[in-house]
C-alpha cells in the first residue's frame, strides 16, 4: 500500500479522481493552489510517481525550486515541505503554532533541508500551510 491514495503507477491522477478521493477537502486543495499562484505566478505542477510505497504526488515548483509536495489520501491530504536553515530560522520567529515549529525543529536536517509533513483537514490547517508557503518563498 502506498502513502498516496493513488498507488497505481500506470494511472496518472486527474481532477475527477482527485475530487472523488478528497471529497469536501478538495476545496482546501484548490485554495492552497490558488494561494501559491497569488504568491508567485510562475508555479509549475507535475504529478510524480516516486515509488510503490509513496504513490503519486503532485510536485509544485517555482522554476527549479520545489515549493511543496501534495499527497492525496482518502478524504484529506498531506503536504510535505523541505525547509533550508534560513526558512527554519524564519519559522522559529513566526507566529506559527508551537507544535508546527516543534515539528520543523524535530525534523532531521539533511543537505537539502528539513523535511516535514502537515495533514490538511480543515481551513485552519490551510492557514498554517499558507504561512509555511510564505516562509518557504521568503527564504
Amino acid at each position: 500500500m502506498s502513502l498516496s491514495i493513488f498507488g497505481e503507477k500506470t494511472i496518472v491522477p486527474n481532477e475527477k479522481m482527485l475530487s472523488e478521493a478528497l471529497g469536501s477537502r478538495k476545496v482546501l486543495w484548490d485554495n492552497i493552489k490558488k494561494q501559491l499562484i497569488a504568491i508567485d505566478d510562475n508555479i509549475l505542477e507535475e504529478w510524480k510517481f516516486y515509488s510503490k510505497a509513496a504513490g503519486w504526488t503532485l510536485v509544485v515548483k517555482d522554476g527549479k525550486q520545489t515549493l511543496l509536495y501534495l499527497i492525496p489520501l482518502n478524504g484529506y491530504f498531506k503536504i510535505n515541505f523541505v525547509f533550508g536553515e534560513k526558512a527554519v530560522t524564519l519559522a522559529k520567529s513566526s507566529d506559527l503554532p508551537k507544535e508546527i515549529i516543534a515539528l520543523i525543529l524535530d525534523a532531521k536536517p539533511y543537505m537539502e533541508g528539513r523535511s516535514f509533513m502537515i495533514d490538511v483537514h480543515t481551513d485552519a490547517d490551510g492557514e498554517i500551510v499558507n504561512k509555511l508557503l510564505k516562509i518557504k518563498i521568503q527564504k
